[in-house]
């Protein structure tokens, strides 16, 4: 679900016209924007609670555990390097060498799991509690470290963690990641004959946070000297929150019920949209960024009337549904069996 919203908003916001952005359409178009990021950062801490958790059953010692959250974040930063590099050469000799160390979304989670690593040596429940303060203090510290940011010795370490419109520092952008750490973790520590009944409250919990959060922005009084609700506030990041819980919640129940009304039903549909582009969400999110904003489209950009950006944004949505499938396809079939996978199992 983040990916179709990702793909769309991001085109719209690439080729539609200047004179055309305080249109209905566009603005509909980026509403749901600020929370497609917001979920993909919670599901790198979701995996990585996984991950750790996984670990701990294995009997992993602490500093083990902590080992396996910062080469998750090695893992991470490498890509974000890589997707960096290959967009300043695809667009050689035009782009700057500064946009090398522009920080992008895979740097926040790279940077994160950092932060979580000595969370990963802590046990089950504890972890659950660290994570949510490390959450807490980087949503609410935010506004602080935008009062503190000309403090930071230079402009690549401010862009890591004071927050801006351009970019995906760790304040506030960070939480999500430690909040998907604790609620990963706290999962795994739910029987499964009581998920059902959980996931309900979850649902039903991040409206109430989402609400409540939305209530309290609205007061004509706050306690930080400066904040700026659209960067900073933590309002806006537990709002997000309350949305993520509310999506993970109905994404629950899909899971756990379609297949059961297709099997009443005797259907033999067995494939999924959402779910396969969620399954290759870094390859498409790679490609489309090289697509939407890269220079192979550039006489377009900023130039679409709303229907024709509409149009385009749909031929992007199918061909990467088309790219997800035919990288599944890719795996599954003889030739890698043979040729790849064989070689990796030896190695």
């Amino acid at each position: 679900m983040a990916t179709l919203i990702m793909l769309q908003g991001h085109v719209w916001e690439s080729f539609t016209d200047k004179g055309l952005r305080d249109s209905g359409v566009y603005v509909l178009s980026q509403f749901p924007g600020g929370v497609a990021p917001a979920v993909f950062l919670f599901l790198a801490g979701v995996t990585l609670a996984f991950l750790v958790d996984s670990r701990e059953k294995k009997g992993a010692t602490p500093w083990e555990r902590a080992l396996a959250a910062l080469r998750r974040a090695g893992y991470l930063g490498g890509l974000a390097i890589l997707f960096r590099f290959q967009m300043w050469l695809f667009y050689y000799p035009y782009g700057a060498w500064s946009g090398l160390l522009r920080v992008d979304i895979l740097n926040c989670m790279g940077a994160a799991c950092v932060m979580l690593a000595p969370v990963a040596a802590l046990r089950r429940m504890q972890r659950v509690r660290g994570a949510l303060f490390i959450a807490a203090l980087i949503a609410f510290g935010a506004p602080l470290v935008s009062d503190w940011k000309e403090l930071a010795p230079n402009e690549i370490i401010r862009s890591y963690f004071a927050p801006d419109y351009n970019g995906f520092s760790l304040f506030p952008w960070g939480s999500f990641v430690a909040a998907g750490m604790a609620g990963g973790t706290a999962f795994r520590l739910i029987p499964e004959s009581s998920r059902e009944q959980v996931m309900q409250w979850v649902g039903w919990g991040g409206f109430a946070l989402a609400y409540l959060c939305q209530y309290i922005s609205n007061l004509p009084y706050g306690v930080y000297p400066n904040s700026e609700f659209w960067l900073d506030s933590p309002c806006l990041t537990l709002i997000k929150c309350g949305v993520i819980l509310m999506v993970c919640s109905f994404a629950f129940f899909w899971n756990e019920w379609a297949p059961r009304l297709r099997e009443a039903s005797g259907s033999t549909l067995r494939f999924s949209i959402p779910r396969q582009l969620g399954t290759t969400s870094l390859l498409i999110y790679w490609v489309h960024i090289e697509i939407v904003y890269g220079r192979w489209f550039d006489p377009l950009k900023g130039k679409l009337g709303l229907f024709e950006t509409a149009i385009a944004a749909a031929l992007v949505v199918v061909s990467m549904i088309g790219l997800s499938y035919g990288k599944r396809a890719l795996v599954e079939s003889e030739w890698f069996d043979l040729n790849v996978r064989k070689r990796l199992s030896r190695g």
